[in-house]
């Protein structure tokens, strides 16, 4: 989530930084509204404009595709008992 209103071009400080902050909400949701996990949130750059209090979504910030995190995500997603939004 969004702590305040975020710029394009902005980069995101991650787990208890000034930009956002992490929401627990159901796998299902988070997969369905593509929210960015805060494990992915150091770091990265905005590539749209994010309104405060909103979600901060996967294709609004541009991802290191090499990084283990997000191979690790990606992994995890695709476990059974974890519901994909595809």
């Amino acid at each position: 989530m969004a702590k305040r209103a975020l710029k394009s071009g902005e980069t995101l400080d991650g787990e208890g930084g000034y930009t956002v902050y992490g929401k627990l909400v159901p796998v299902a949701r988070s997969l369905t509204e593509g929210a960015l996990s805060i494990g992915l949130a150091h770091g990265v750059r905005l590539t749209r404009d994010v309104a405060a209090g909103t979600i901060v979504r996967m294709n609004d910030v541009l991802l290191d595709q090499g990084s283990i995190a997000l191979k690790l995500r990606r992994e995890m997603v695709g476990k059974p008992g974890i519901i994909s939004a595809t």
